[in-house]
């Protein structure tokens, strides 16, 4: 039977999207960064070759039958699809698109479903709205704490040295920018962050971005 698949390879790991007949696959493949590609490639010749997808050496698979799907979602970006099956406690199917293309993905797999489809549109929740903000205000947060802890120091009088081997750049930009702002300006672009990802999450929740749904026909 033929199949079309996609992938998306990350430095450990990789999604693999299978659609063969109504039946929508999702492998996830392991490995070191040094031989996950040519894994990820042994897997995909074995499925192009017809194997099932529960014997091509994927550290696991998830299986939903198209025909079930009661919603599927798409991403503000393009970039990720969930399918929700209708039975009660399905666990939903997601897979992230190399391509920003989980439109196309989506109308491959619906075209299988034998239902008709109508999308429309919905807003994303509050937590996934300020996921982002919260990811990026926690790195922000711990570059600040380091900055903060080397210029207390500076201010001390305490000379601050570069250690070990690892994240050594890392370790000299947060000196550099210790030296330039002081205690006082490393306070200062604090207060001025805070600021701005609180108003960031704030906009954010006001005008949630919204994605794109698609609900089976009611006969």
């Amino acid at each position: 039977m033929e199949s079309q698949i996609w992938s998306k390879t990350q430095e450990k790991w990789a999604f693999i999207l299978v659609l063969r007949g109504h039946e929508v696959h999702c492998l996830k493949v392991t490995g070191i960064s040094l031989t996950i590609k040519r894994k990820v490639q042994g897997v995909l010749e074995a499925l192009q070759q017809g194997k099932a997808p529960a014997e091509v050496g994927a550290k696991s698979v998830q299986t939903l039958d198209a025909r079930t799907i009661g919603k599927a979602e798409v991403s503000p970006g393009n970039g990720s699809l969930t399918l929700h099956g209708e039975a009660d406690g399905s666990k939903p199917l997601k897979f992230s698109s190399a391509d920003d293309n989980a439109d196309e993905i989506l109308r491959a797999i619906l075209a299988q479903s034998g239902r008709t489809y109508q999308p429309a549109q919905e807003e994303i929740g509050v937590v996934e709205a300020v996921l982002p903000l919260a990811i990026f205000g926690a790195l922000a947060g711990l570059f600040w704490a380091g900055v903060y802890q080397a210029a207390g120091k500076m201010a001390a009088g305490e000379v601050v040295e570069v250690t070990g081997y690892r994240r050594r750049g890392m370790q000299q930009m947060l000196i550099k920018v210790a030296e330039i702002l002081g205690t006082g300006g490393t306070i200062a672009v604090g207060v001025v962050l805070l600021v701005l990802i609180v108003g960031w999450a704030v906009q954010r929740i006001i005008h949630r971005p919204e994605r794109t749904v698609w609900l089976p026909e009611k006969a």
